[in-house]
């Protein structure tokens, strides 16, 4: 066991730094030390945890499986010292200079990330964003292990210690070509819905819209001639052919050719359930003043319309 007071506080904030930076340059700027300092920090942490907790690899420094596993208990108690000390009550976002790592899908970052940039750029010039790509889903779980400072997506499944903030909902549509053969009327019936060839996007079954299942519960059945990894190459696919597509709303609105396609609610005897997208954070970093203007700014960015 680790004598207590042998251990630095300061290491423990560098060592956080170097966490979400992975790289030594970076973690300076966020702890205001010069780049020798932190160097010898990580020479003292390797020290005090007896591992070498970083080795580099692509990207940058990789922590080791005991940085992994120390970081999580470190960060809560950083966070339980910074609300101790008030520290979290103070934050000047024209000064600060921090990072914040967001966990997103990669449909995300098309609809969610270039206006949240440019509102992070207008007010706070010194804030750098790390994003990781996640799966369908893992953003909460990314946020429960402290690989992530905020979680983004379609979470209907949250890991205990996590808060959420609903930012938007939005709708499953049918999408097709405005040619499309089988057209009445600007959509589809069900017999020509279900006799067409369908594209759709692959998931786990914990998250989303399982329009299958739906389908199912109906004794309706459709053909799936393609199974892509996300929503966003829908509309390339459909362009000019006779397919059906599914897709989310807000999603067309980004879509070059989005005048060349029609969306129309899915024509079955039942209604398909919205999609509810959230933020998702940690109670650690609930009261933590700069992780609270974040949310703030993210949740505004969520509720500007797509153009």
């Amino acid at each position: 066991m680790i004598d207590l007071s042998r251990v630095d506080l300061n290491l423990l904030v560098v060592f956080d730094a170097l966490m979400t930076e992975r790289q030594v340059t970076r973690a300076a700027a966020q702890v205001r030390l010069t780049q020798p300092a932190v160097s010898h920090a990580l020479r003292r942490l390797r020290h005090l945890f007896e591992d070498e907790l970083f080795t580099r690899g692509p990207g940058g420094m990789q922590p080791t499986r005991r940085a992994h596993d120390l970081h999580v208990p470190v960060r809560a108690a950083l966070a339980h010292v910074r609300a101790a000390l008030g520290s979290q009550i103070s934050f000047d976002p024209l000064t600060v200079r921090r990072s914040f790592r967001l966990a997103m899908t990669e449909v995300m970052t098309l609809e969610l990330l270039p206006r949240l940039i440019s509102l992070i750029r207008a007010r706070a010039p010194g804030l750098d964003l790390v994003i990781l790509g996640s799966g369908a889903g893992e953003a909460g779980d990314m946020v429960a292990e402290g690989e992530a400072d905020i979680g983004l997506g379609v979470l209907p499944q949250l890991p205990d210690g996590l808060l959420a903030q609903e930012l938007y909902t939005d709708a499953l549509a049918c999408v097709v070509d405005r040619h499309h053969p089988a057209l009445r009327d600007g959509q589809l019936a069900l017999e020509d819905y279900l006799a067409a060839d369908h594209v759709t996007v692959a998931g786990p079954r914990h998250v989303g819209i399982e329009l299958d299942e739906l389908l199912s519960r109906l004794g309706l059945v459709r053909r799936v001639v393609a199974v892509l990894p996300h929503y966003v190459a829908i509309p390339a696919v459909i362009l000019g052919t006779d397919l059906v597509g599914h897709i989310r709303e807000r999603l067309v609105s980004i879509h070059a050719n989005r005048g060349d396609l029609l969306l129309f609610p899915p024509p079955i005897p039942m209604p398909v359930p919205p999609l509810r997208f959230l933020q998702v954070w940690h109670t650690r970093d609930d009261r933590d003043a700069g992780h609270r203007w974040m949310r703030a700014l993210i949740a505004e960015a969520a509720s500007e319309p797509l153009s």
